[in-house]
């Protein structure tokens, strides 16, 4: 009976050995706000963007003061003008501001555009690949994003694996190319 037992036991053990055995780094994790801050083609398309932003920010501050001076100036004719035609200026400048800041709208939404067309490329073209081969490497079946999940097991983060990799391939893109 001891034997059985013990010959019971030990094949328990064994199964629930093997049992964790396959489900060990199954699922691997990458931090992608981490590939985001560290990868030198997400530094550089940040800061395309950024600057793109700014060179705008700077021409509606610029143009912004252009309208303010106009403004003084439409406010100095009110009494010198008929009614009317005080009227139809400050309709007309008013159009001039509306139709500055579509443009400006328009261009902000471009640069936004631009640069999630080329996030699409990084990730169509190297990240998605990347990773991949380095799951695989690894022995996972999966790879999540860090963000969904708790991490118990720090082995299953191939972030830096995946930083070294894309700064391999690929350090710029374009964004006025998209």
């Amino acid at each position: 009976m001891k034997k059985v037992l013990l010959f019971l036991f030990l094949s328990l053990g064994f199964f629930t050995a093997s049992v964790k055995a396959e489900t060990t780094n199954t699922v691997g994790i990458i931090n992608v706000l981490e590939i985001n801050d560290k990868a030198k083609v997400m530094k550089s398309l940040n800061a395309q963007r950024d600057k793109a932003v700014e060179e705008i920010q700077d021409e509606v501050n610029s143009k912004r003061k252009e309208f303010e001076k106009k403004e003084e100036e439409l406010k100095g004719k009110q009494s010198l003008m008929e009614k009317e035609a005080f009227g139809k200026e400050v309709v007309s400048f008013q159009m001039d501001v509306m139709n500055y800041d579509k443009q400006t709208e328009q261009k902000l939404s471009k640069v936004e555009k631009s640069y999630v067309e080329a996030l699409k490329t990084i990730q169509k073209d190297y990240l998605d690949r990347i990773v991949r081969d380095i799951g695989k490497s690894k022995g996972f079946e999966v790879v999540i994003n860090a963000q969904t999940a708790i991490i118990l097991n720090d082995n299953l983060d191939i972030t830096e694996d995946v930083i070294e990799a894309l700064d391999e391939e690929i350090t710029e893109i374009d964004l006025s190319r998209y």
